[in-house]
């Protein structure tokens, strides 16, 4: 892999700058139930079975998705107190990472989020987690109005930041993401749960902890 032409670091959010997944599982839904008192697999088939990717790609309103499921069962939580949950649980920024982001901002490199979120956790991620003021663009899918791997996603943000394919690396868990990066003409790094010296040595960085 060339970096010579790279001027762009873009990162995958979650399982790459938030460690929220352990053993493929989110964390935020291990009390689910305890701490709602509202059943997780009625949530997961309700949400995640088609509904949610509408939302990831802005064509549907996640909360007003949680206000449906809600109105099934005998409860107080609101919509915003099940994201509020969701979000906050979720929260898990992986330290070693934006120990990297710092490094490389003092580089002639831009670092940028690339992630499939949707547009109430993407403003979390920006304003309630920071990450607005440690990256110099969030690009969401619910705000771009498609979604990694598709090809248009690669394209919005190489247009956005008038860049050609080749100043762009992707640092991505899915290898689907990878592949499809690739394929647009970015490099990209596979990253696999905590190999962080496989990153450090490809962007020369050292080691934050």
């Amino acid at each position: 892999m060339s970096l010579s032409d790279v001027k762009v670091i873009a990162w995958d959010f979650d399982g790459v700058l938030n460690r929220n997944i352990e053993d493929g599982v989110f964390i935020w839904s291990r009390d689910f139930e305890r701490d709602l008192g509202l059943p997780l697999q009625s949530f997961h088939t309700f949400l995640f079975k088609g509904r949610f990717q509408q939302a990831m790609r802005g064509d549907a309103d996640l909360k007003a998705m949680l206000s449906d499921w809600l109105s099934l069962h005998d409860t107080a939580h609101s919509a915003q107190d099940i994201l509020d949950y969701w979000f906050n649980k979720d929260a898990l920024p992986d330290a070693n990472m934006l120990g990297y982001i710092q490094q490389l901002s003092t580089r002639n490199l831009t670092n940028i989020i690339a992630t499939n979120n949707e547009i109430h956790r993407a403003e979390f991620i920006e304003d309630r987690m920071g990450f607005g003021g440690l990256v110099d663009h969030l690009f969401a899918a619910g705000r771009m109005r498609t979604a990694k791997p598709d090809l248009s996603y690669f394209r919005h943000i190489e247009a956005a930041l008038n860049l050609p394919s080749r100043a762009f690396l992707l640092v991505d868990d899915m290898a689907e993401n990878i592949e499809a990066a690739q394929l647009a003409g970015w490099q990209a790094h596979h990253h696999r749960e905590c190999a962080y010296r496989d990153l450090e040595q490809l962007l020369g960085l050292q080691p934050y902890q």
